[in-house]
């Protein structure tokens, strides 16, 4: 029993590694009085990356990546298979600044050296989300789109905007986590799920968890951590579509096709035909001017 080897004096001073236990196949370890355990990161060499940017070749250095250690309340982090009932709860917990000029520009090469929270951005974990996220959109044919904060930034100064917690893209079919874009996202570390609309955020799982993990904050909450909302989009007949989350939905179709451009941190994104109608009919005349969140 696992009470009578913690009881040992040997289980004292060393990690046992418990292979089969409820949270496997997490790695497990007991010392006295503390309970520790780090999830089983994904393997990169079975990643598909949709790109050659110097990025996904330096993410491929890693492999093997370190995962995080958790303590305490954090150890159900080590469970992936709670994460649909967790919902924000499996987000991994990450803070970082969100202030300007420092996150002006924020970009998700950021990630691969080591920052603290006084020096992260949580603009260099939305870029990261989006490019990602949108890429695996596109691979599987749901014709992602540049949308509200993400399309407001691209159109602003072609980044990230440093002071919000999200960042958003739309998308036309079916989203699932048992469909091939809800695969694909897990397989690299995402944690996929639903609540009101479909979300995504960095999972314990991801290659940079044990890099962007701040042990400190508790249990991620609704809304407190970088994360990317997903807004259904579908054609409704010959002058309109439907867009989740705008103005009364719909929007007429000349301003959603054939889609536009912009570019954010370098990269193209497409985005509605018809941008400053999307954003002035969102945020009003003034959505050029930054205002950050109370």
């Amino acid at each position: 029993m696992l009470i009578v080897v913690v009881g040992i004096d040997i289980a004292l001073e060393t990690n046992i590694l418990v292979t089969k236990a409820v949270l496997n196949p997490a790695i497990l370890s007991v010392r006295e009085e503390e309970f520790s355990c780090s999830p089983m990161t994904v393997n990169l060499s079975n990643i598909e990356y949709h790109s050659r940017h110097r990025y996904y070749s330096i993410m491929k250095e890693l492999d093997p990546p370190s995962p995080p250690l958790f303590r305490d309340n954090h150890t159900v982090l080590c469970n992936e298979s709670l994460r649909s009932d967790l919902g924000y709860g499996y987000c991994l917990p990450i803070s970082g600044r969100k202030d300007a000029p420092f996150c002006t520009g924020a970009d998700r090469m950021d990630l691969l050296t080591q920052h603290s929270r006084r020096t992260r951005c949580y603009a260099s974990v939305l870029h990261m989300l989006l490019v990602e996220i949108y890429e695996e959109l596109q691979a599987y044919a749901r014709s992602p789109a540049l949308v509200f904060g993400s399309l407001l930034g691209a159109v602003r100064n072609g980044s990230m905007i440093p002071f919000t917690e999200d960042t958003d893209i739309a998308y036309s079919g079916e989203l699932s986590e048992d469909n091939d874009v809800g695969r694909a996202l897990m397989q690299k570390g995402y944690h996929f799920f639903h609540l009101n609309i479909w979300r995504v955020c960095v999972a314990p799982t991801h290659p940079l968890a044990a890099k962007l993990y701040e042990p400190t904050l508790p249990i991620t909450e609704a809304y407190r951590v970088p994360y990317l909302d997903l807004y259904a989009m579908e054609q409704l007949n010959d002058t309109a579509w439907s867009v989740e989350g705008y103005r009364e939905d719909i929007i007429p179709a000349d301003k959603v096709k054939p889609f536009s451009q912009v570019i954010i941190n370098g990269l193209p994104f497409d985005t509605v035909h018809d941008p400053n109608y999307f954003l002035v009919e969102m945020y009003g005349d003034d959505f050029m001017v930054p205002k950050p969140r109370g």
